[in-house]
């Protein structure tokens, strides 16, 4: 095992001279890993990344990103090997653990409280602020506003509000509300989210989808990979999801999953981008 772990350093290693700017910085927050890899910095290890990328398609964080193991449970010999100079998350209990191998600091954009594209901005001008990237991140959240303000012209003005789901097993679903990354997005589209209930942490509320057709507004769900491995076959087999389809009369409409829900602002305008092609397309 020691060999196995020894030998993944070496070809870290080897891999950093084809990466962006190389920071020793290990994350276990998707949103933190997302954000470094855009202000082209290369995070050196990050945990549950081939869950991350599974989602992503693998385009949004650094390709050589070294897998940590699970969020709760990651590779400690792994990551003392690697000898990062900080470790980012938001898991208190495993940073006072984690400090016998570097320093450890609290940071993510969940929950979210407040205006969400504020959260988003705020969020990554403070961490770009913590590795010395201030101005790049300017930058590039003012060329965020600008794709985004282009997206918006691409729709025609008159959408029906939307309910965002996304399966939890088929006869269960999260829908996204007023406190998620999505809602970040819907506001600078200048699109309405049609669910203004209370919500969890991540900005979601679990709801049975025999509610569903009590809620008005166009219905967006939300292709994940679960939901393409296990969940399609069994609603297309299912009477209540059949007859709900029946109900919205083709008022529906399948979005492709290649960000992360809960990430920063390079999913947030991956969503946006994938939800203005799928409207305009329908």
């Amino acid at each position: 095992m020691k060999s196995l772990t020894k030998a993944l350093v070496f070809l870290t290693f080897i891999n950093i001279s084809y990466a962006g700017e190389r920071h020793p910085i290990a994350t276990f927050d998707w949103a933190v890993a997302e954000t470094l890899s855009m202000l082209d910095i290369s995070p050196l290890g990050v945990m549950q990344l081939n869950t991350y990328n599974e989602w992503t398609d693998n385009k949004i964080i650094s390709c050589d990103a070294i897998e940590m193991g699970l969020g709760s449970m990651p590779n400690l010999e792994l990551l003392s090997h690697l000898t990062p100079s900080l470790i980012l998350g938001d898991n208190k209990s495993l940073n006072e653990k984690l400090t016998r191998i570097a320093p450890t600091e609290n940071i993510s954009l969940f929950p979210i409280t407040g205006d969400p594209w504020q959260a988003m901005q705020d969020f990554t001008l403070a961490l770009a602020e913590r590795i010395g990237h201030n101005e790049e991140a300017k930058r590039l959240i003012h060329e965020y506003e600008q794709q985004f303000s282009k997206l918006r012209y691409r729709l025609s003005g008159d959408e029906e509000p939307l309910i965002i789901i996304q399966f939890r097993d088929d006869r269960h679903v999260w829908i996204y509300g007023e406190n998620s990354l999505l809602q970040g997005a819907l506001d600078q589209l200048g699109l309405t989210n049609a669910w203004d209930q209370p919500t969890n942490y991540a900005g979601v509320s679990t709801v049975s989808i025999d509610e569903l057709p009590a809620i008005e507004g166009r219905l967006v769900v939300l292709k994940s990979p679960h939901y393409t491995s296990s969940i399609g076959d069994r609603l297309n087999r299912g009477g209540l999801w059949q007859a709900l389809l029946r109900l919205r009369s083709g008022n529906i409409v399948y979005l492709p999953v290649n960000y992360w829900t809960l990430g920063g602002l390079p999913s947030a305008m991956r969503f946006a981008e994938t939800l203005v092609e799928t409207l305009e397309d329908t």
